[in-house]
């Protein structure tokens, strides 16, 4: 009787295969549309046609190997390891304030330079707050933040040392997105529905102050009240989106037949990538980004809810939060429902800070929602 041969059943890759296609769908369509809306703007720039392209597809390798390492990282070894984590990332963005190490660049010093790479270190307070909030939240019970006085804002120390250090860069859009995720972690980890409502009220005035004592931002928010009455002025930028993204229909005027990234809108190949991408691709072209980031949702949501852990629940909200929330305030400048601010597509929008940390962390992500569903026996 021949042996019997038994062959070993090779692990499961620790990720969530749904949000992994989802994400990897939209990096791939970024590079389509950076190579489309990117050409006039680069032999501008550097006086090669291909020259952002190349740079945007290095980056989407580096992103795709960074994802991998987040994916490899459990999430406990990022809860054992938050507080270090944060105060090198709190030196980091004030290293960035320093003349000689911060690079300067469109009036702000947002860079770290390291030889010849700028790293964005906004970028990476994000996700960082993230696994900060995580945390801390988890070290409470929800009982015990709804008992006490101040409850759960105390936590809010560290995240506000960030956003005001963002402000001085400026980055004020980077520094509105770590308050909104912050806001909703408190939220979702147990905080007083009270205490929130005054950190609100609060925060309500202080943006008003922000932006009333700017003159460009002032002039982004009538720019964005008044857009067809200073349609070549300080509305040139928003009636062009619209104009763009209108212009492509259901279907869309197929890829590389854009007019508007002819120098006409400004940003293009960036923060109003989408619109080129809808004048191209149509419709249907923002509808699947649309859906991509909506599988990102639903997967994330699902994890969390089945999260035998509370870090591990509260990480997944954060990061997927980060990603979602971002990805909405850009297809809201877009579409001209806020002002505009310079805040990126995550995935699809040219840059390699954000391309790279963005992966990094939807790396982490996968892993956690991964763990989520096997702690649950789901596979």
């Amino acid at each position: 009787m021949a042996p019997e041969i038994t062959i070993a059943r090779l692990p499961r890759p620790r990720v969530d295969g749904p949000m992994l296609a989802a994400v990897l769908t939209l990096v791939g369509l970024g590079v389509v549309m950076v190579a489309a809306a990117s050409g006039s703007a680069s032999e501008a720039q550097t006086g090669a046609a291909f020259a952002i392209l190349q740079r945007q597809a290095v980056f989407a390798g580096i992103g795709v190997v960074a994802l991998a390492l987040g994916a490899g990282i459990e999430p406990a070894a990022l809860e054992r390891r938050a507080r270090i984590i944060v105060v090198v990332t709190v030196v980091l963005l004030a290293l960035v304030l320093i003349p000689g190490l911060g690079h300067m660049a469109g009036g702000a010093r947002r860079w770290l330079q390291l030889g010849p790479v700028g790293v964005q270190i906004g970028e990476i307070a994000k996700g960082v707050v993230v696994i900060y909030l995580a945390t801390v939240l988890a070290q409470r019970s929800r009982e015990q933040a709804r008992r006490s006085g101040v409850g759960a804002l105390v936590h809010l120390v560290i995240p506000g040392v960030m956003m005001v250090l963002l402000l001085l860069e400026p980055d004020f859009g980077t520094a509105v997105l770590i308050a909104a995720v912050s806001f909703l972690l408190l939220f979702v980890g147990g905080a007083r529905v009270g205490n929130l409502a005054g950190l609100l009220a609060l925060a309500v005035p202080l943006l008003t102050l922000v932006v009333s004592t700017s003159a460009y931002r002032m002039r982004r928010v009538m720019a964005f009240l008044e857009p067809w009455e200073h349609r070549y002025d300080i509305g040139y930028q928003i009636t062009e989106s619209l104009m763009t993204l209108g212009s492509g229909g259901a279907f869309g005027l197929g890829l590389g037949e854009s007019r508007q990234r002819l120098f006409f809108l400004p940003a293009a190949h960036t923060d109003f990538i989408l619109a080129v991408l809808g004048e191209e691709l149509g419709f249907a072209g923002v509808t699947l980004v649309v859906a991509c980031f909506a599988v990102i949702g639903w997967r994330a949501l699902r994890a969390a809810l089945m999260a035998t852990s509370t870090f591990t629940s509260l990480l997944i909200v954060g990061l997927s939060s980060m990603l979602l929330v971002q990805a909405a305030f850009n297809i809201a400048v877009v579409l001209g429902l806020v002002p505009t601010k310079g805040i990126t597509l995550p995935f699809v929008s040219a840059g390699g800070s954000s391309l790279v940390t963005s992966m990094f962390f939807v790396g982490l992500l996968l892993r956690a929602v991964a763990d989520a569903r096997a702690a649950r026996g789901e596979v």
